[in-house]
């Protein structure tokens, strides 16, 4: 038995930001399109768990509950692994909440026999805790053409540089570049 991967798929600006500074970002939907909807699509097709903090968890769960379609259709009845200190229940669901102990609760997810990825959602915070303890195995990362000059990225206070290889790229009618990338251990 293989482990499950854990992919980090996060939309960012052409400067590194994944919010604004007041932790909005909006700015990111008007370079979505068909083409950018069916990449989107194929990493959501492969997950078997949504794995997000907090804070993604309550502004996207009455979100996708109340959309339909085939992103609200794998939104909303795929697993959700749910990493809180203060939260440990949810309408959202199927949910599960973990506690403090980030890289356990990581290593537990990989090693279920569940078919899929661990597709990990959320906000900067969130990634930067998963990037620092290197539990990320693949990131899949959208730039959209735009600077907004300061906000968070989830590559922030790393403490050391870290080395990527990129496996696929793909450009989108909106000038938006996907790219697939593995971290170089």
């Amino acid at each position: 038995m293989s482990e499950r991967k854990v992919v980090l798929k996060m939309v960012m600006s052409l400067d590194g930001f994944v919010t604004s500074p007041d932790g909005t970002h909006e700015w990111m939907f008007e370079f979505f399109g068909e083409d950018s909807g069916t990449w989107n699509r194929r990493a959501l097709d492969a997950a078997g768990v949504h794995a997000m903090g907090r804070r993604s968890y309550e502004i996207m769960g009455p979100h996708w509950a109340a959309s339909e379609g085939p992103i609200a259709t794998a939104m909303n009845e795929k697993p959700k692994a749910v990493f809180s200190r203060t939260v440990a229940q949810g309408d959202w669901g199927p949910v599960e909440f973990f506690g403090a102990d980030l890289a356990a609760a990581i290593a537990d997810l990989k090693a279920r026999d569940d078919a899929g990825t661990v597709l990990v959602h959320g906000g900067p915070g969130f990634a930067q805790s998963l990037t620092r303890l290197d539990l990320v195995d693949e990131y899949q990362l959208m730039t959209v053409p735009i600077a907004i000059g300061a906000g968070r990225s989830p590559f922030a206070d790393l403490g050391s540089h870290l080395k990527f290889e990129v496996v696929e790229e793909e450009r989108f009618k909106s000038g938006a570049l996907a790219q697939i990338l593995v971290p170089k251990r």
